[in-house]
């Protein structure tokens, strides 16, 4: 249900959850380093124990409190933060082992969202808060999103709008030798490497996290799924061409360009940009998979973008696990 600052204010204090908005998506929230309630964000979710959770932080200040800080990492925080970035260090004892999947890890996040950051400044406690759905299901970029998933075991939700950037922060890990961004996001490769001055590394080979624990979240194979079957076609031109593309199918592009390759076919086109641009992409990916499983589809036909900026890395990472497919580049 919808509820006030104030009540999700209080539902927090008490160990007990509430959906709040990031600039990113909407977060299932819980006291970070209080054991019983982080426990009911897996169960909520039905999250394996072994998917960690970020820790959502007010600043580099309250870092310093749950991990070992670095120069990288005060770095990365003074350009970066806040924003959709995480910050995986070793992590200190105050980090209950839920959090961080039982690894000796812990992700940390200082988020832009006004109502979000209000709230961790009030309440003086970090806030775990993955993405506000049930585990593998379409990450909520909307209040509504979230309550039609969780229907009447919903948590109060703290309504923000639909969010800005509409996907998951960058992940990266500054405990390998070299550091490794883990999940794309919005903060790329290239950005990360002039703020630091050294060679960034991308993970690509996931073959060997098809079992927990991860170091990450958003790792799954299969992750940030509609109810909806999914096919995931390679580029546009191969869509066009395949024949298993059917009448009660939704095909969804990235331009109004793409989608107009469709006009004369048999099935619904959608696009997510009118020009294809990667940031309006990224806004709109999640918001319109929720709105095609309302219209009840036998298929999504998903396209990966041809674009090689960061950006379009990030968002081919989600339609490919939106897929139940190995990202691999």
């Amino acid at each position: 249900m919808l509820s006030s600052f104030t009540e999700c204010k209080e539902c927090l204090e008490d160990r007990q959850l509430a959906v709040l908005p990031t600039e990113t998506v909407y977060g299932l929230a819980a006291n970070g380093i209080e054991r019983y309630a982080v426990e009911k964000i897996f169960k909520t979710k039905g999250r394996p124990a072994g998917n960690p959770l970020i820790l959502h932080i007010f600043d580099i200040t309250e870092a310093e409190k749950l991990a070992e800080v670095n120069d990288m990492a005060r770095l990365l925080a003074r350009r970066f933060w806040p924003g959709p970035l995480t910050i995986i260090l070793p992590k200190k004892k105050i980090v209950p082992s839920e959090v961080s999947a039982s690894l000796n890890t812990v992700g940390l996040r200082s988020p832009s969202n006004y109502l979000f950051r209000k709230m961790l400044d009030e309440l003086g406690f970090p806030l775990a808060a993955p993405s506000a759905n049930p585990t593998n299901r379409t990450s909520p970029t909307t209040a509504l999103q979230v309550m039609k998933m969780f229907g009447q075991k919903c948590p109060p939700v703290l309504d923000g709008g639909q969010t800005s950037l509409g996907i998951e922060s960058t992940v990266l890990d500054l405990t390998t030798a070299n550091p490794t961004i883990l999940r794309p996001g919005h903060i790329s490769l290239q950005e990360i490497e002039n703020c630091l001055s050294c060679k960034i590394e991308l993970r690509t080979d996931f073959a060997d996290l098809t079992d927990f624990p991860h170091k990450s979240p958003g790792n799954s194979p299969r992750h940030y799924a509609p109810k909806t079957l999914t096919r995931l076609h390679a580029s546009i031109e191969k869509c066009i061409k395949c024949d298993l593309v059917e009448p009660d199918d939704l095909v969804l592009v990235a331009s109004k360009k793409e989608a107009d390759f469709f006009k004369d076919a048999d099935c619904t086109a959608w696009y997510l940009s009118q020009t294809g641009n990667p940031s309006e992409v990224a806004h709109a990916l999640f918001r319109k998979l929720h709105e095609a499983d309302e219209q009840a589809f036998s298929k999504i036909h998903l396209c990966l973008l041809t674009q090689k900026d960061d950006l379009a890395l990030a968002i081919n990472d989600r339609i490919t696990r939106a897929c139940g497919q190995l990202h691999k580049q």
